[in-house]
């Protein structure tokens, strides 16, 4: 897979297509750009250009030494270099999960090189607090519950064991279980720390939310109420039956979702601006 070198760190990132419409897609808290894979294929080819990054610490892109090295405002950072690195301006921007606290970050920080944002299954922009403000103490015990759903065979986020025959999963999984413990605490100090909605809420931006209606990790009720936080008349779409990760479960769904949002929604959404 190619990298791109940015000022601090060197990103490994997936790429398909060479059409004229450009998406870029950020994974979430274990993932790796791995997991859009069989989304950037459903996309025709000749119509979308698509990248994946793997976040620092993610797949083959460098893992600084420090916690501190890796949070959703550093994520971001890194997915505007990258874009700018790319030449790319006016492109629909995806992310999932975690993710989907980074993609709300970059469109905050850089509403005018976006066409649209898409939310999937995402976590809240607006964090999340603690009885007693311990967050230290949470974080601990989510990375203990980690190691032990690794040693049992568990990549976790709610991923399921995959089919013997399916080499991709299987590879989705060994991505997850290979990030470094550093990356995850400071993913998770920084989403528990992000307060966006505010800011969110007034961009000139067609926004879309998706996620499945089993999701066990962002259930609907809080999806619902990252939803109300995005500009009014913002998109909303669940699939029936469908976990924490569509880009999985229904990856050809997600793509078609994906075309209409550009295609329609996003030229519907300029001509009554």
């Amino acid at each position: 897979m190619p990298f791109a070198q940015l000022s601090n760190v060197r990103l490994e990132y997936f790429a398909h297509g060479h059409g004229p419409e450009r998406v870029l897609f950020i994974h979430g808290f274990q993932a790796s750009a791995r997991i859009w894979q069989k989304v950037q294929e459903a996309l025709p080819a000749d119509r979308y250009t698509s990248v994946a990054i793997n976040n620092r610490g993610a797949g083959g892109s460098d893992a600084p030494p420090n916690e501190s090295d890796f949070s959703v405002a550093i994520f971001a950072a890194d997915a505007f270099e990258l874009a700018t690195e790319r030449g790319w301006d006016r492109f629909t921007l995806v992310g999932h999960s975690l993710g989907g606290a980074t993609a709300a970050q970059f469109a905050v920080a850089h509403p005018q090189m976006l066409k649209g944002v898409v939310l999937l299954d995402p976590a809240d922009p607006d964090g999340r607090e603690f009885p007693g403000g311990d967050m230290d103490a949470a974080i601990d015990a989510m990375m203990t519950a980690r190691r032990a759903m690794q040693a049992s065979g568990v990549a976790g986020d709610g991923v399921r064991a995959p089919d013997s025959r399916d080499d991709w999963l299987r590879q989705v999984m060994a991505d997850m279980r290979a990030a470094p413990e550093r990356r995850l605490r400071g993913s998770l100090r920084s989403m528990f720390n992000v307060r966006l909605g505010a800011k969110l809420k007034t961009l000139p931006i067609p926004m879309l939310l998706a996620g499945g209606d089993k999701d066990e990790l962002i259930p609907v009720a809080n999806m619902l109420g990252t939803w109300a936080k995005l500009p009014p008349g913002s998109g909303l779409h669940f699939w029936h039956g469908v976990s924490h990760s569509p880009n999985i479960d229904c990856p050809v769904e997600l793509a078609a979702l994906l075309e209409r949002f550009v295609s329609q929604t996003i030229p519907a959404h300029n001509a009554q601006s």
